[in-house]
């Protein structure tokens, strides 16, 4: 699938093996709007099981990542004759853009610069690989502004542990890269873009050289690994063991004894 699908404020571009996906709607300062949530279910439809994209970048225009709920629009006030049902719609449709990227059967790499406030830092902890420009700058905000930071709470409390995620939501703070970096939110900060885009491309290198199916299976593995007991878990891991060693396992083991690049890893 090579087409690029009809979005408006996610501009989609194409970078090596994977899909770049930049929030660019400067208005709003990138935030949650209705129609953000509508081009990231577009995206997810488009491109969950496209083979050739072997990667999702996440990044935002105008050094601004996501600035979260989108307080100056319509979006939370919803319409029709029943707010609260509005409301509660709209914030599961909210969770279900966080778990489709959660979930997303390629490697979520969200490139931060600017600022990443409440929703805007639910979706980087989504990620799998956070990397981060020096103005890069985080908070769970939403209890400065009467709101809660719900939904995201799961994601947050997955990559930063529950008491780090207790102190950043119960006092709206917000921390910079390096705090962000040594929290454990940013894996990798870089002092200028060039530097950060050099990483970048290095990385989308490596996801180039892993097998796909390898690399959703272990995604999927990983996400349910915290509901699982180790029963249980052993008993899935031995099935996703078997399923790659009969399936992209033979051509990685071949191309080993080999001494050759697999299938999978030539661009």
């Amino acid at each position: 699938m090579t087409d690029i699908p009809q979005t408006s404020v996610l501009r989609l571009d194409r970078r090596g093996c994977a899909l770049v996906a930049t929030i660019d709607d400067p208005v709003t300062r990138n935030a949650m709007t209705d129609a953000l949530l509508t081009d990231f279910e577009t995206l997810f439809a488009h491109y969950r099981d496209d083979l050739a994209i072997r990667a999702l970048v996440l990044r935002g225009s105008d050094r601004i990542f996501c600035a979260g709920a989108d307080l100056g629009g319509k979006t939370l006030a919803g319409s029709g004759g029943d707010p609260r049902a509005a409301t509660i719609a709209l914030s599961i449709r909210g969770a279900r853009i966080y778990s489709a990227l959660n979930t997303f059967p390629k490697p979520v790499i969200a490139v931060i610069e600017g600022a990443a406030m409440g929703g805007g830092m639910g979706l980087a902890t989504c990620a799998d690989i956070v990397l981060a420009g020096p103005g890069a700058n985080f908070a769970l905000s939403e209890a400065r502004l009467g709101l809660v930071a719900a939904q995201i709470a799961p994601f947050v409390v997955a990559r930063l542990g529950p008491a780090t995620t207790r102190r950043l939501a119960l006092t709206g703070s917000r921390i910079d890269a390096g705090q962000a970096t040594a929290l454990g939110l940013v894996d990798e900060l870089f002092t200028d873009r060039a530097a950060l885009d050099a990483r970048l491309d290095a990385i989308l290198a490596e996801i180039q050289a892993c097998a796909p199916d390898a690399l959703a299976a272990t995604k999927a593995l990983l996400n349910d690994l915290p509901g699982l007991d180790i029963t249980d878990f052993s008993r899935a891991a031995a099935d996703v063991f078997a399923d790659a060693v009969a399936g992209e396992g033979a051509e990685g083991i071949a191309a080993f004894k080999q001494k050759r690049a697999p299938a999978w890893a030539i661009a």
